[in-house]
């Protein structure tokens, strides 16, 4: 008896790093897709692409996300489509928008150029796994996003920084090797606002 609750007792030592490890891998994944994310939203943004690229890069950015910009259900849930909330130091409020239009929007900003700068992924923080069902987790990625419009003169006419974060939905599906993890952002949610 006592072997076999000294060798239980090993192999629960041996599981915890593995299972710590794992964790960190996914959490690593879903900062990976918020980098991801921030790099498209510079695509659809910057005017220098032209507006098929945008377009393209647009939905490549709604496959990101769960239900792919529609209503999804997860955790036997039925829940309305992902949303972006944005602010503005110039107006008072958060303003949340369903991501299919943020995308057409931020497109069509009226600006001469658009860049948009988004927090490396190496240091992104990443919450803990929460597990909200049997084989689905969420954690959330936060993240600085730096916006800079521009006018016709090439100068920047609005310039701001805004605290973010992003729910990431880890879903883990068996193989025949491994578990693999697949990672679906989830809504955008904008914390704080400053100008630069």
């Amino acid at each position: 008896m006592k072997k076999l609750l000294a060798i239980l007792l090993l192999l629960l030592a041996v599981a915890a790093p593995a299972k710590a490890q794992e964790a960190e891998q996914i959490k690593r994944r879903a900062a990976e897709m918020v980098g991801q994310l921030g790099d498209y939203l510079d695509y659809m943004a910057d005017k220098d692409n032209s507006l098929k690229n945008r377009e393209y890069y647009r939905k490549k950015a709604l496959n990101l996300f769960i239900g792919k910009g529609e209503a999804y259900t997860i955790g036997g849930k039925r829940r309305s489509a992902v949303s972006m909330q944005t602010t503005s130091v110039n107006h008072s409020g958060v303003k949340s928008t369903p991501m299919d239009r943020y995308f057409t929007n931020l497109i069509n900003l009226k600006y001469s150029d658009v860049k948009i700068k988004t927090t490396e992924i190496a240091k992104m923080k990443v919450s803990d796994l929460k597990r909200i069902s049997e084989d689905t987790y969420e954690c959330t990625c936060y993240i600085d996003q730096e916006f800079i419009g521009y006018g016709p003169d090439g100068r920047p006419r609005y310039h701001d920084i805004t605290r973010k974060s992003v729910q990431c939905f880890i879903t883990v599906e068996q193989t025949v090797d491994d578990p693999e993890y697949i990672v679906q952002l989830g809504n955008v949610t904008a914390t704080h606002t400053e100008r630069l």
